[in-house]
């Protein structure tokens, strides 16, 4: 399967592209700065998850995980 491209999406392309890049130098923002901030936030989200937000998750799931096991039990004794 290609791909197909006309000169009216490549139109839409380099307009977008040149507002974009138009925004983003008025703010004084590289590229290299935009992907390093998703680098950053990536890993701090990382950090974060294996830090405090894997405490949270067993902490939760010390009764989450048991009431899901009991209604499990009890629906399957229901049946039978």
């Amino acid at each position: 399967m290609t791909a197909k491209f006309d000169v009216k999406l490549i139109v839409k392309l380099a307009v977008w592209s040149l507002v974009v890049g138009a925004v983003l130098y008025s703010l004084e923002l590289s590229p290299g700065e935009i992907y390093g901030w998703i680098g950053d936030t990536i890993a701090s989200l990382w950090g974060w998850l294996v830090g405090t937000g894997l405490e949270y998750i067993l902490l939760g799931a010390t009764i989450v995980v048991p009431i899901y096991l009991i209604s499990r039990l009890r629906s399957r004794s229901s049946r039978s």
